[in-house]
């Protein structure tokens, strides 16, 4: 069974596939690049994914060839579950991707349809900790699985380190702790540290993920402002912007919490936006 990442959404043997030739394609496995290849093939066939198995493997190993790390190993779905994919890199360094395969998208525009991450996140667990108002919006069910004992179970983090976190996939204290983040500092370090690799038909881009537009707001001292909106499908939506306010057009992340009758509990949703305004590493056209 393929093991499903807290907070990053349910793979399929299709992502699974591709993060792993993106894991071969980086330490030069042609071996491995083959019978990812088969599996896309199979996939393929079966009509679960979206591309012809050969332009994925071409467009994987242009924009990795493009990106030029020194890569002494990768590994796809590794046991830190920092990312879809650990690379080791010359000097003892560590690099993380997280890869968006959208293989039945036309146009980068499209990951808002993808979930970033999803259910409970520290960021809601504050959030609801800190506004009476927003926990009484939500149902018994949710509550019971975002309520925390008291304020030091945050040890800290305040609720735009925690937004910082989910966007980094590391969505609850457990997950920081894995990762040796304590203090928002470490976080800042590990987004330094992590990539986001999107394919789409239009082809593929990587980013360093400090580099799109609600991070690289942040970090620079912005604060993030959130948009609470009662009356959605879910008991709240969250827009979150980065510099805001939260507008049409200007929404960088959605929260979605709550999804009527008994769940899911969240599907979270980064926008093209934080992507589209951001400097790419490697943009690669199909």
């Amino acid at each position: 069974m393929t093991r499903r990442r807290p907070g990053s959404g349910l793979s399929n043997a299709t992502a699974t596939a591709i993060e792993r030739l993106v894991a071969a394609a980086l330490r030069d496995d042609s071996d491995e690049i083959a019978v990812q290849r088969e599996a896309l093939a199979n996939e393929y066939d079966r009509g679960r994914c979206g591309m012809e198995p050969s332009e994925v493997v071409s467009l994987v190993r242009a924009a990795v060839d493009q990106l030029g790390l020194e890569v002494t190993d990768a590994q796809a779905q590794p046991d830190d579950r920092l990312g879809d994919v650990r690379v080791a890199l010359d000097g003892r360094r560590e690099r993380w991707f997280e890869v968006k395969a959208q293989t039945k998208k036309n146009r980068f525009a499209d990951l808002t349809q993808a979930d970033w991450v999803r259910d409970a996140t520290d960021l809601i667990r504050w959030l609801v900790s800190d506004d009476d108002e927003l926990a009484g919006q939500l149902p018994e069910w949710a509550l019971d699985e975002l309520r925390v004992p008291d304020a030091s179970y945050f040890q800290g983090w305040d609720r735009d380190s925690l937004w910082l976190a989910d966007i980094a996939l590391v969505v609850n204290r457990s997950a920081r702790e894995e990762a040796g983040i304590r203090t928002p500092a470490d976080l800042h370090e590990f987004l330094r540290s992590k990539y986001v690799l999107h394919l789409t038909r239009e082809g593929i881009r990587i980013f360093g993920l400090d580099a799109l537009v609600p991070v690289a707001s942040s970090l620079a001292g912005e604060r993030a402002s959130m948009l609470f909106n009662y009356e959605n499908r879910t008991a709240v939506a969250i827009a979150c912007s980065c510099p805001g306010p939260p507008s049409w057009g200007r929404v960088h992340f959605t929260y979605h919490v709550a999804y009527p009758p008994l769940g899911p509990l969240g599907r979270h949703k980064m926008h093209a936006r934080s992507l589209d305004r951001a400097s790419p590493l490697v943009v690669v056209r199909a």
